[in-house]
Order: structure tokens, then C-alpha cells, then sequence
């Protein structure tokens, strides 16, 4: 059989690293109020920054009188170490205040303002970099367009790469997909350039290439959604031990499901898609094989970031395109055997999609 590998080392570890051509922006949620005025905030616009933020608003001088337009306020963002305006005049037409949110205030009956009448809104971030390294196949970049778009990565330094994987994209039969990398940059000539054979549900692409400078160029004009989306990107290198696991193994669907019982014993639930399961048994492994697995797991489970990363993983490695992410299960079990040699099982469940 075709050695197996398992991809969990990213190159890309910031979303600053990570730039995209396009990017549909982000949703601005309802204010919530915390006010004892009878003023009304709405807000609107288009989210362009890359995370979710938060903004609040509170009305921090009422001297001048207690209405639209007379009262002042201050804001700032989750973010910000503290207020980034104050004393900004309330109004009932909207006014920018970062990254393409807008807020203005109703008037109603009574006083619309109290001095501390405060106000918090949700602006989601726009559907670009971040999406592609939160881990979550739920979230995705979505291009504003389709016939020409690309993903550009900065490693820092010249790096190894030895997989590509975009994962879950919508790109169709005529798509076309090219690599390039280069330690300029230069895109019109770069050092390396390779058109690629596009996999589904993710385009998996083995390389052995060392650049710091790396451009996925997309292009897709017939696509009948009429743009590009891609959940995950990772650009980085794979671990591939030196034995492949046994042909006898083991491979399940997985339901994934909440299920919920009346007192009259009546079953309900709702579904959460199906998933992949593998039981692989790695027979009479040397010791650099077990130590590269440990520092799977550990890559996987990071208690001092209270994260869990996934990985992806290639049962086959001339078979791209049968390729899952998933999460190696809490244990290795090893074995020894004669020799120094260890016998070694191991689960791994895909993460699925929700949103399909």
C-alpha cells in the first residue's frame, strides 16, 4: 500500500501572514441596549475587519442637553487598550466609526439620553484570512468574485513545503487552480509555478519546495455560485511514518446526532451530519516513528492554549482526493514487540461541516 500522511504543521500561523484578493465583508449586528433614554441606536454598514469585534457606546456628556444631536458620546472597539473617541457628537443620520461601521440614534418620547446610557454591537468579521486558519469548516473566505481570485502566504523565511490543502472549496469542472512561490516575490515570473489537478472535496497537492513567498491563484469564471469559498487553508509539511498501516483496518460513518427523550419515553434529536471514522493498527514501528506520532498528538492537544487542532489526513498518498480532517482520538496505544519494535493503534474521527 501507499504510504499514509498526516498533515498538522501549518506554516501559516497568523491570518497576517495570509492575504487574499478579495473578501466579502462581515454582517453588523442590532445594537443592545443598556439605557434608561428613550433614543433608539441603529447601526449598519459593511464589516471589513478580519476579526470579530465588538463596539461599544456610551453617552458620556449630556450638558448641552439631552437630545439627539446635543449629547456626546464615546466608543471604541473589544480591541482598543481604551476609548478611541469621546465627546463625538450624537446624530440622526449615520456616521462612520471604524472599519466600515455606522451607528446613528432615533429620537423618542421623553429625554433620549442619560449621561452613562450605553449601547454594544456585534460586527462580524469579513469572510477573508481568519476564516481560513479558525479551524472551523463552518466558516469560510468567500471571494467577492470568481474568474480571477488568489490566496498569497508570507512563511517569514524560506520554508519546506510539502502539502498544499484548500479545503472544502466550490471550484467546478472548468476551475483552474495554479501554485507559484517565489523568495521575492515576483508573481509575473516567479521561481516556481505548477498548475494543479483540482481534488474535491479538497484540493490536496504534494510538493517538496522551499520559498518563503507562496501564491495560490484560483480561476473560475462559469461558477454558478459567482464566487470562490474555501473553509481551511494549510500550507505546510506532513508527517509520513516510515510503515503505513495494516490492509485489515477498519472504516465507519459516523452519525452525528443529539438525541433527547420525553418523560413518555419518546426519542427526538436533530442531525449534525455524517462522519468518517478510522481504526488504523501501525505494525513493528521503530522508535523515530512512535516519537513522530507523540508529537502529533501533541501538535493536536494544546493545554496551553486551551486549542484543539485538527489535522488532515491521506490514508493513501497517490490518492489525494481521499483526504479528511479529523481528530486523532485521546490516546495512543502502543505495544512493544521484539526487537524494540512497537505495535501501534490509532482512531481518527472527522470533523464535519454543519452548515451543509
Amino acid at each position: 500500500m501507499a504510504s499514509c500522511r498526516f498533515m498538522y504543521d501549518n506554516f501559516i500561523a497568523d491570518p497576517a501572514q495570509l492575504a487574499v484578493s478579495s473578501a466579502l465583508p462581515g454582517l453588523v449586528g442590532t445594537p443592545a441596549p443598556k439605557a434608561l433614554g428613550a433614543a433608539i441606536c441603529y447601526a449598519d454598514g459593511e464589516h471589513s475587519g478580519d476579526q470579530d469585534q465588538v463596539f461599544s457606546l456610551e453617552i458620556d456628556s449630556v450638558a448641552a442637553g439631552s437630545e439627539v444631536g446635543q449629547a456626546s458620546f464615546r466608543w471604541r472597539r473589544a480591541s482598543a487598550a481604551g476609548w478611541e473617541a469621546s465627546g463625538v457628537a450624537t446624530t440622526d443620520s449615520l456616521m462612520d466609526l471604524a472599519d466600515g461601521v455606522r451607528v446613528k440614534w432615533v429620537t423618542g418620547e421623553g429625554p433620549d439620553f442619560y449621561l452613562g446610557d450605553a449601547w454594544s454591537l456585534l460586527a462580524v468579521g469579513r469572510q477573508g484570512p481568519a476564516a481560513l486558519l479558525d479551524r472551523d469548516r463552518d466558516t469560510a473566505w468567500r471571494a467577492t468574485g470568481r474568474a480571477a481570485e488568489w490566496l498569497s502566504a508570507d512563511l517569514g523565511a524560506a520554508r519546506q513545503v510539502q502539502a498544499l490543502v484548500l479545503a472544502d472549496h466550490n471550484l467546478g469542472g472548468q476551475a483552474a487552480a495554479t501554485l507559484k512561490a517565489d523568495d521575492g516575490p515576483d508573481w509575473q515570473d516567479p521561481a516556481f509555478s505548477q498548475a494543479l489537478s483540482i481534488t474535491r472535496p479538497h484540493l490536496v497537492w504534494f510538493l517538496e519546495q522551499s520559498y518563503r513567498h507562496w501564491r495560490l491563484e484560483l480561476a473560475d469564471p462559469d461558477n454558478p455560485q459567482g464566487l470562490l469559498r474555501a473553509s481551511l487553508f494549510y500550507l505546510g509539511g506532513f508527517f509520513q511514518p516510515s510503515r503505513t498501516f495494516q490492509a485489515r483496518y477498519g472504516r465507519a460513518t459516523v452519525a452525528g446526532r443529539r438525541l433527547t427523550a420525553s418523560d413518555a419515553g419518546k426519542l427526538a434529536g436533530s442531525s449534525q451530519g455524517l462522519a468518517q471514522g478510522l481504526s488504523l493498527s501501525f505494525p513493528r514501528l521503530g522508535g523515530a516513528d512512535v516519537a513522530g506520532f507523540e508529537a502529533m498528538l501533541a501538535a493536536v492537544h494544546q493545554p496551553s492554549a486551551g486549542l484543539i487542532s485538527p489535522l488532515f489526513f491521506t490514508p493513501f498518498a497517490d490518492d489525494p482526493a481521499d483526504t479528511i480532517y479529523c481528530l486523532p482520538g485521546p490516546e495512543l496505544n502502543r505495544q512493544q514487540g521484539p526487537g524494540g519494535r512497537w505495535d501501534l493503534g490509532l482512531s481518527l474521527e472527522e470533523v464535519v461541516r454543519t452548515d451543509v
